[in-house]
C-alpha cells in the first residue's frame, strides 16, 4: 500500500529540521508501505491530484482538522490494517491550509476516509507533519509486532 504525506504549503528547504526528520520516519515505514511526500499550493491542487490518482481502489483520505476524530496509535494502526486488508492501495494523510479546509474539501475528506484530530490545539503546519509521520511509523511497528511501541 502507498502512503502519502501531503501538505498545503511551500516546499521545505534543505535546512528545515522538520524536513530530515518527517523524511527519516518515512523511510522507517518503507517496509511495511510505501510512502510519498507531496506539497501543494492550493487546496484546489490537492483535490484534483486525489481525482487523477488512478488504481484498483480510490486512494483513502484522512484529513488532519481540529473537527476530526481523535484516535490513539492503536486505533490508527487498525484504521490503516481495515484499509490495507480491504485492498485500498493508497492512503492519504493531508494536511491542509492555514486558514483550514473549504467545505467542498471537508465533504471530499468525509467520503474517502474521515477526519483526524491530533487533539484541540493548533500546531505548525511542519510540527503536524512530524507528528503524522511519527504515528504512521508507530502504526506500522503495531502491524508487525516491532517492540517500539510499548503502549
Amino acid at each position: 500500500m502507498q502512503v502519502t504525506l501531503a501538505h498545503i504549503g511551500s516546499r521545505a528547504g534543505a535546512k528545515d529540521g522538520y524536513e530530515a526528520l518527517v523524511s527519516d520516519y518515512l523511510k522507517r515505514c518503507s517496509p511495511v508501505v510505501r510512502p510519498n511526500v507531496e506539497t501543494f499550493r492550493a487546496e484546489s491542487a490537492l483535490l484534483e491530484w486525489l481525482r487523477k490518482q488512478r488504481g484498483r481502489t480510490e486512494a483513502a483520505l484522512l484529513m488532519l482538522d481540529g473537527r476530526g476524530r481523535p484516535m490513539s496509535s492503536e486505533a490508527l494502526a487498525e484504521w490503516l490494517r481495515k484499509r490495507r486488508d480491504e485492498g485500498v492501495q493508497h492512503v492519504v494523510f493531508a494536511v491542509g491550509p492555514a486558514d483550514g479546509w473549504s467545505p467542498e474539501a471537508l465533504a471530499e475528506g468525509k467520503r474517502r476516509g474521515g477526519l483526524l484530530s491530533l487533539g484541540p490545539m493548533t500546531l505548525a503546519h511542519q510540527l503536524a507533519r512530524l507528528v503524522v509521520a511519527e504515528q504512521l511509523y508507530r502504526a506500522c511497528t503495531i502491524l508487525t509486532g516491532h517492540p517500539y511501541h510499548r503502549g
